[in-house]
């Protein structure tokens, strides 16, 4: 039997009010359980601590767009959390009338036929621009799945770091057709409990332009990956349908204003159940739209600088380039870049393909109002196939990136290879050098053992030969004048011319040296450079045969 329209159950009107306790004040919270409900609310309140993810009431921003029945739109930004609270309607609960079990609404303001709640960021690494209370109080009025919140950790980085933003996807579902919660049939408020809630990721790509006049307009593009959390919730029987959407750069608020313009009259999209679920397919399909129309040229412009910044790195082998590692640094960055762009596009793929399974699966269910399945059946498939043009456009990019990439890994194969000869050629001329010098200081080495060899043979005999044995100069008493002298003259010695003193000089003697020592010394010579030589050789075999082309 239907509750009169100016009452609320008792646990939905708990739930309200214990909003910062949620998701374990769920009005249906025994369909997850409490320990994971826990887990959940742990965790919002670890990544609250840990990430900069709401802003202070005073920053406080929500654009939202109510549609109603017949057609009209109604657009404003909250900036208060009293504005918020008045604009739900929560703060009209009567609270006396807990312990009864209904609780009555003083001034009900039922669900509109479409509305769309903003969590929007200046990009997709600032804050929402919401308080925890706040969103908490939006999630339990329209007791949003426990799981929603977890897509929105994205957001917030306090560091700027946006890997998460690249690696997150997610797409999770929820159907209360049957066995629906007593408690979540409100009719007060357009609501009967029989619902599709669905949340997903989408990525698009957005182009910062290049202001300095002095920056190449290639190489310096901005690309800036956006990510988007898309939550909805649909009332098979009222036709409402709710939109929370997390908004980096108010791009998914564009798609809304777009196709839903507040200027115009949209009763012809919202007067039937069947026409708002049409409504709600164009809306995912602009969406997916959005999520699809610049990656072409992302993926291009990818191209184009890893062609313009890495060309020369085409080459294989010695040539004019002189290869360097902050090439190799250029090639990893752009590696890591393209990675990021084709885990989006797969990303994409597989969220419009679970999107694409679950409306087809939608209306097929038994469940579902056979009054509309003819209507909803075509509008089902034209969105099938549309979305299906879609995931073409998106695989058609995720082949061109994937090709980059391997451009981009064989180039940087082909830079380490040359950086690998390259050093390999560099290490070798040290090693020739190293191998010259180590000659050389052989050679010198052999010289000192020659004339080490040679004093130690000539220099104690010279010595001893010089001090004793020598007739150049001779020391002897005065001789005695008389016949000594004619004696010495008839034995053929040769004539002793008398000096100064005692001293007598010996022509004899001093060509009898000259013609000795020459010759000894020319020997000397000939033996010591026939040893430098034989040594030489013998250090050069040895040389040749381990393989080393030594420089004599």
């Amino acid at each position: 039997m239907s509750r009169p329209p100016f009452q609320i159950p008792r646990p939905f009107l708990k739930s309200c009010q214990q909003h910062d306790l949620y998701p374990t004040k769920l009005v249906d919270r025994t369909r997850y359980g409490f320990p994971l409900l826990q887990l959940y609310q742990n965790r919002f309140k670890e990544r609250q601590r840990e990430l900069g993810l709401f802003v202070p009431a005073e920053r406080l921003f929500v654009p939202y767009w109510d549609v109603s029945k017949d057609g009209q739109v109604d657009q404003r930004n909250l900036k208060t959390e009293e504005e918020l609270s008045q604009w739900l309607g929560d703060e009209c609960l009567d609270t006396q009338g807990i312990g009864s079990g209904q609780a009555q609404i003083v001034s009900p303001k039922p669900d509109p036929q479409c509305r769309f709640i903003f969590l929007a960021t200046a990009s997709s690494v600032d804050p929402l621009e919401i308080t925890p209370d706040a969103l908490k109080r939006v999630l339990s009025y329209y007791q949003v799945m426990p799981c929603f919140p977890d897509f929105l950790y994205t957001f917030g980085a306090k560091n700027g770091d946006d890997r998460e933003i690249t690696r997150f996807s997610g797409f999770r579902t929820e159907k209360t057709f049957r066995n629906a919660n007593a408690a979540m049939e409100i009719p007060a408020l357009n609501r009967s409990g029989k619902t599709y809630q669905l949340c997903y990721t989408l990525k698009s790509v957005s182009l910062k332009p290049v202001t300095d006049g002095h920056l190449d307009p290639i190489i310096n593009k901005a690309w800036r990956i956006r990510s988007a959390v898309i939550y909805h919730r649909f009332d098979i029987e009222y036709g409402t349908q709710l939109w929370i959407i997390g908004d980096p750069l108010e791009g998914i608020h564009e798609v809304v204003q777009e196709h839903i313009h507040e200027k115009k009259i949209h009763s012809a999209r919202f007067g039937t159940t069947a026409q708002s679920f049409n409504t709600s397919l164009e809306m995912v399909l602009h969406y997916a739209q959005w999520a699809t129309e610049e990656w072409r040229w992302h993926v291009q412009s990818s191209e184009d600088i890893l062609e313009k910044i890495t060309q020369h790195y085409a080459v294989v082998g010695p040539g004019p380039v002189e290869w360097d590692q902050s090439g190799l640094m250029v090639i990893q960055e752009r590696e890591r870049y393209l990675t990021n762009t084709i885990t989006c596009l797969e990303s994409n793929i597989a969220v419009m393909s679970r999107l694409k399974s679950f409306y087809t699966s939608l209306i097929e269910d038994p469940a579902w109002p056979q009054s509309d399945v003819a209507a909803v059946g075509r509008a089902v498939g034209e969105f099938a196939v549309q979305l299906d043009e879609y995931v073409y456009d998106i695989s058609g990019q995720l082949k061109r990136a994937n090709l980059a990439l391997q451009t981009a890994k064989d180039r940087k194969e082909n830079l380490l290879h040359n950086l690998n000869a390259q050093n390999a050629a560099r290490q070798e001329r040290y090693t020739k050098i190293m191998y010259e010098q180590q000659h050389k200081t052989g050679l010198d080495a052999i010289v000192m053992k020659v004339i080490t060899v040679v004093t130690l043979i000539y220099l104690p005999m010279t010595f001893v030969s010089t001090f004793f044995s020598t007739d150049v100069v001779k020391y002897q008493p005065d001789p005695d004048p008389g016949p000594s002298s004619s004696s010495s003259t008839a034995s053929g010695t040769g004539p002793i011319l008398p000096a100064e003193g005692n001293e007598s000089f010996s022509s004899l003697a001093l060509q009898r040296f000259f013609t000795i020592s020459i010759p000894l010394m020319v020997l000397t010579f000939v033996l010591a450079y026939g040893w430098y030589w034989w040594e030489s050789r013998r250090i050069k075999k040895n040389a040749q045969r381990h393989g080393k082309d030594l420089i004599v």
